[in-house]
């Protein structure tokens, strides 16, 4: 099961302006338009509309062509009713027979079974339809298509909106492909991109001293997240997803806010310099290296960040660590080892400091102008994980902290935007400690 995009960039941005234009595409910050299944969402599609802009059928048609073509199929099968208007002018173009499945037979007539349309067993076909969702309304053209006899091994959609057809198909043992032509973030990306939208109010980013840890997740999963907490202007930590996908992802989550890219680097001081070049061509809010790879290490990073906007931040003890740990690893207490590498951090020039709650309160005494950052955050009532020194979002703000971290506080709430805004009551005193 994997998914393929059939529209290039180009062919993707003239047509996502073309449907902007014809409010085929509409969009809104607020994030107020009605979703057919309920909810609302910052962009909705209307495809049925395209029945009004023969120009622009005639060019969306053309392009489910050539993917059409290149997948060989003989039929195409149309899920009534947002891609009906394309079904006919596609199949003129193609010269490829399609099939409608309706939802129940029609009684009373000469043709009243659930498909209607001209087929033989064995026959290549596919589905195509105007979008993708968590993919259910998909499984009933498949089963009927499979249920004549036909070979169906594809979906082709112009839009996914990424929101669980993988887990659908997997958990129903559907075996469908899924080739869209773009992709609802793409979209998003686009539209932030040329101004058209706006990726969150900068003041809402500049009252937000919350950072999301986007860990263990799928990236369709994190940048639905991302989307969801876009106008809360929440900083998006990466690590496990920064390492799978590389540099191109910290351009993805930045089309929903701040980047704080958790590298944790440690390496000799050449590597971490080359490291944090390419970092700084994607323009991160921050990057995280050990404060223990040394003073020179750290010196590094900040030459190669000099003249950026991005933070380098030092790492000292882990908050995994309780004090058995730091006296196996460094012979220390974790408030002791804590003290002599931010003392490393400050005197490189880093920009600020991740530590535990435990000890923000005497580094902010310490280093007064220097960016804190605590991990190992989370409201009463919630569990500690793996992280030994936590404390809550009110305490750590209190005691001197910038920003928290916090993950599955927010990432697992059953609507993360209002989990968002309670942190921020919490921290903002509206909550008690």
């Amino acid at each position: 099961m994997y998914q393929e995009h059939w529209l290039t960039q180009e062919e993707r941005e003239r047509l996502i302006t073309l449907l902007l234009n014809a409010d085929i595409i509409k969009c809104d910050n607020r994030r107020s338009l009605p979703l057919k299944k309920g909810g609302t969402t910052d962009i909705y599609i209307n495809l049925r509309n395209l029945r009004n802009h023969p120009a622009i059928l005639k060019e969306v048609s053309s392009l489910f062509a050539h993917a059409l073509r290149r997948a060989g199929v003989v039929r195409f099968i149309e899920v009534p009713d947002g891609i009906s208007c394309v079904a006919g002018p596609l199949s003129m173009e193609t010269g490829i027979p399609y099939i409608t499945v309706r939802e129940s037979e029609k009684t009373g007539r000469v043709s009243k079974g659930k498909l209607i349309g001209e087929f033989s067993r064995g026959m290549k076909a596919a589905i195509i339809d105007d979008v993708i969702t968590d993919g259910t309304s998909k499984i009933y053209p498949y089963e009927e298509g499979l249920r004549v006899g036909l070979e169906i091994n594809d979906i082709f959609v112009l839009v996914d909106r990424e929101q669980g057809w993988q887990e659908t198909f997997e958990e129903e043992g559907i075996p469908l492909r899924v080739r869209s032509g773009m992709t609802l973030h793409q979209i998003r990306k686009f539209l932030i991109e040329t101004g058209v939208m706006q990726r969150c109010a900068p003041e809402e980013e500049e009252r937000n001293h919350i950072i999301v840890a986007h860990d263990n997740a799928s990236l369709g999963a994190s940048l639905q997240l991302a989307d969801a907490l876009r106008t809360t202007g929440v900083i998006h930590k990466l690590n496990d997803l920064f390492f799978e996908h590389g540099m191109s992802v910290i351009e993805d989550f930045a089309v929903y806010g701040r980047v704080m890219v958790d590298g944790k680097f440690y390496d000799i001081p050449n590597t971490v310099l080359n490291i944090c070049k390419k970092l700084g061509e994607h323009a991160p809010w921050a990057v995280t290296i050990h404060a223990s790879g040394g003073r020179k290490m750290i010196e590094y990073a900040v030459q190669a960040l000099w003249g950026t906007e991005t933070k380098v931040l030092g790492v000292t003890v882990l908050t995994s660590f309780d004090k058995e740990s730091c006296q196996e690893i460094y012979h220390k207490l974790p408030i002791e080892q804590v003290r002599d590498l931010a003392k490393i951090a400050h005197k490189a020039g880093a920009h600020g400091l991740v530590c535990s709650p435990k000890e923000v309160e005497e580094l902010r005494s310490l280093y007064p102008h220097m960016i804190l950052i605590t991990p190992g955050v989370r409201s009463k009532g919630f569990a500690k994980g793996d992280q030994k020194r936590v404390t809550t979002p009110a305490k750590a703000s209190a005691d001197g902290a910038d920003y928290v971290v916090i993950g599955r506080q927010i990432t697992g709430a059953d609507y993360p935007p209002t989990e968002v805004r309670k942190v921020r009551e919490e921290i903002n005193g509206v909550l008690p400690l």
